[in-house]
């Protein structure tokens, strides 16, 4: 049997293991579609109300990750936290929430746009060693935390 594009993304995408069958896309499910069509190389997941899709991680200036369900779609960018010295652990950061009704329709496309500038204006150049660095590792806007150490004497 071949399955037209529709078909294809809804399978490998949104239902991954057809373990939520699907008689009729719902809004939700209609924009996590959309998502994926314009972003090559992310992947998603699935729970019967919740999709999220993954691009990159938090060092990638374009990477973001969308939450969708019946009630919104979460545009969030990824981040780096540190529970300890050594600890780091990826995370996101909610950048934008737009709730969904059937009346309102977004500009998918715009918004994923914009949210792709914004994580890449977290990122940071350092003035010693001249890196562009995600938000997670550098000491402060302009100083990585691998010179922090070696020029500035910052203990980690």
């Amino acid at each position: 049997m071949t399955l037209n594009k529709e078909d294809t993304l809804l399978e490998i995408y949104i239902e991954p293991g057809q373990r939520y069958p699907v008689t009729e896309l719902r809004l939700f499910e209609e924009y996590a579609l959309q998502i994926l069509e314009m972003l090559p190389g992310a992947c998603a997941e699935r729970t019967p109300d919740v999709i999220q899709i993954n691009l990159g991680d938090f060092r990638d200036e374009k990477g973001i990750v969308v939450i969708v369900t019946p009630e919104a779609i979460e545009l969030r960018l990824p981040t780096l936290e540190w529970l300890g010295p050594h600890t780091p652990v990826e995370s996101s950061k909610l950048w934008r929430r737009l709730k969904l009704n059937s009346s309102k329709k977004f500009d998918i496309a715009q918004l994923i746009t914009s949210a792709q500038e914004a994580q890449s204006q977290t990122f940071g150049v350092c003035k010693f060693c001249s890196q562009k660095l995600p938000s997670g590792w550098m000491f402060r806007r302009d100083v990585c935390q691998s010179c922090a150490e070696k020029h500035l004497g910052i203990v980690h």
